[in-house]
């Protein structure tokens, strides 16, 4: 897909107004005309002066050489105001239909980001994603708040005024025109030349950025290990490759002003002289001259805002093509067809002959079966790397199985709507997000129509309530970003709040106690255990107190089950789980 039709493919993508795009291009154009009209004034009022009674005005009836000249002095102002209305006029639509098109494309790039894939955003950086959402979105708004108009009406002069020219003076016009083809031909040259170099530009800029973020989320160790020498040195030498990509984009660009002047005072001189040689053997009037000579400044001059035009128009396609690049994407996960009642589920989970392996080639799983009852209490266990999180992401359909299938209640989730079967399935990570907004907003995020008494019930079960309650403004507390101001284990409660409003048939504890005391983790425990009347429990821990309460403890390693049973039955066999248990508990 080539620059332009990037950028075609964008505004429809963004389905601006047709009618306010009209407007704005008759406005641009009118505002162009209006603009060149009284230099040509400018020949009128010295023909009135030289001929008076004989000038082109006295042809309309006005002999007396002041009321001419007061005709003239009126059309001049009556086309400046037109030139500010319509300045005014497609200066705000365009500006607007940038908005318009500026917040379209960023929901609906955002809209499309969500719905892709996990591993998507395991192969992409936070910084990059920013950038596009951010930076070149913005970008795009300022190409097309100016950009269009700039194009409108460097080509109404180009047109309108040729026209004028071939007709005062064919001969002179070619003169004239003559640096116009060689200043097409360098614009379209820097135009190439600037395609690669300002995606260059656009990248750096997206490393940098992502460098950013990720040193500004880990402050607290770069603090810890007094790295920030080691850091500043690091973001100075991306800073460095965003700088030297900047310089070799402007070194380009600043080189395209100078060489178009040059052709343009050819022009110029041409213009002067030969026109000044035809006023003088009469072949021209000299009104028509001293217009012309206005008129060729007029003329040439607005080729040099090529330079600009091309400039943005670079900058905005390696833009449009990053925005397009996530546009175009496709989810691997294809959606199910089947609704499913969350109602009616019971929460009974079948794996079976169930192989993963990641785009690298990295083998998680092999050939696991297991089943998980309804309304049951089932732990995975297992050094790190023996597929436990990842049999939550499958059947999360966050990926795929390779092979085998994977069903909740006799219903394979392939089949099954994404937002139905997710809506079936509560996760508490380690990994706890939590939104700018109140305790009480996090807690029922994701469940919005929960009351203040269903959210306080969550809470109480989360053993979050006491804590919360502590706070200055209890349930009503604000959380800062990344819930700064709370510590490990009150965020871990808050997410099991969530999770527990959620009112999910199957809810996942995904090391959801990990930083929380022992205490407090024992008392989870037990709501764990009343949770399980009415729902079906995994549980993913190293510690493995977490788990002593399962019906059913899977041990994995590397990708298969190899001992299941409960705490008691696991710890008489003594294999690998008995060693893990003894093993912490030394």
């Amino acid at each position: 897909m080539n620059a332009t039709n990037a950028l075609i493919k964008l505004v429809k993508y963004a389905a601006p107004s047709t009618k306010a795009i009209v407007f704005a291009s008759l406005c641009s154009v009118l505002n162009k005309i209006c603009d060149i009209v009284p230099e040509i004034l400018i020949g009128i009022s010295i023909d009135v002066i030289v001929n008076q009674q004989h000038s082109i005005v006295a042809k309309l009836g006005i002999a007396n050489p002041f009321h001419q000249l007061y005709l003239v002095g009126f059309l001049t102002a009556l086309l400046w105001i037109l030139e500010s209305i319509f300045e005014y006029a497609y200066s705000i639509t365009w500006r607007n239909l940038a908005q318009e098109i500026q917040h379209t494309l960023r929901l609906k790039t955002y809209e499309k980001i969500q719905n892709l894939d996990l591993e998507y955003f395991e192969n992409k950086t936070t910084g990059s994603l920013l950038n596009t959402l951010q930076d070149d979105i913005n970008q795009l708004e300022g190409f097309l708040s100016q950009g269009p108009n700039e194009i409108i009406q460097l080509t109404v002069n180009i047109i309108v005024m040729g026209l004028l020219f071939f007709y005062l003076s064919p001969t002179l016009a070619l003169v004239t025109l003559l640096p116009v083809p060689f200043v097409i031909g360098i614009a379209y040259y820097f135009q190439h030349k600037l395609a690669n170099l300002y995606e260059a530009v656009r990248q750096t800029s997206s490393n940098l950025t992502s460098h950013i973020a990720s040193r500004l989320q880990g402050i607290a160790t770069i603090k810890s290990y007094t790295t920030e020498k080691y850091e500043l040195e690091r973001l100075q030498k991306q800073s460095n490759l965003y700088q030297k990509a900047n310089y070799n984009a402007n070194r380009v660009t600043a080189q395209y002003i100078p060489i178009v002047r040059m052709a343009i005072m050819v022009g110029f001189i041409m213009s002067l002289v030969v026109g000044g040689v035809y006023a003088l053997q009469g072949k021209i009037p000299i009104n028509w001259y001293a217009a012309l000579v206005f008129l060729t400044q007029r003329f040439l001059w607005p080729f040099t805002s090529l330079a600009t035009i091309t400039d943005m128009y670079e900058k905005t396609m390696a833009c449009a093509k990053r925005i397009l690049a996530i546009l175009a994407s496709s989810p691997a996960i294809i959606d199910g067809n089947s609704k499913s009642d969350i109602q009616s589920i019971k929460g009974q989970i079948y794996f079976k002959d169930v192989s993963f392996s990641y785009s690298n080639g990295l083998k998680v799983l092999n050939k696991l079966n297991f089943e998980v009852p309804a309304r049951k209490i089932v732990a995975f266990v297992g050094q790190t790397g023996s597929g436990k999180s990842t049999i939550i992401k499958l059947l999360l359909r966050f990926y795929d199985a390779s092979s085998g299938s994977i069903s909740i209640d006799n219903h394979a989730i392939r089949d099954i709507k994404l937002t139905d079967l997710r809506k079936s399935l509560a996760l508490v990570s380690q990994d706890v997000y939590l939104v700018e907004g109140t305790i009480a907003e996090n807690i029922a995020y994701g469940t919005f129509h929960a009351s203040r008494n269903d959210i306080i019930k969550a809470a109480t079960m989360a053993q979050a309530h006491d804590f919360i309650m502590a706070l200055p403004r209890g349930y009503d507390t604000k959380i800062q970003e990344h819930g700064k101001n709370l510590s490990g284990g009150q965020r871990q409660r808050i997410s099991i709040a969530r999770a527990i409003i959620k009112k999910a048939p199957i809810i996942i504890f995904d090391e959801a106690t990990s930083a929380i005391d022992n205490e407090t983790e024992s008392m989870i425990q037990r709501s764990i255990v009343q949770l399980s009347a009415n729902h079906t429990i995994i549980i993913i821990a190293h510690r493995l107190s977490t788990v002593r309460n399962a019906d059913t403890i899977f041990v994995l390693d590397k990708g298969s089950i190899i001992q299941s049973g409960n705490h008691e039955e696991l710890l008489k066999k003594q294999g690998v789980y008995a060693n893990l248990w003894n093993g912490q508990l030394s």
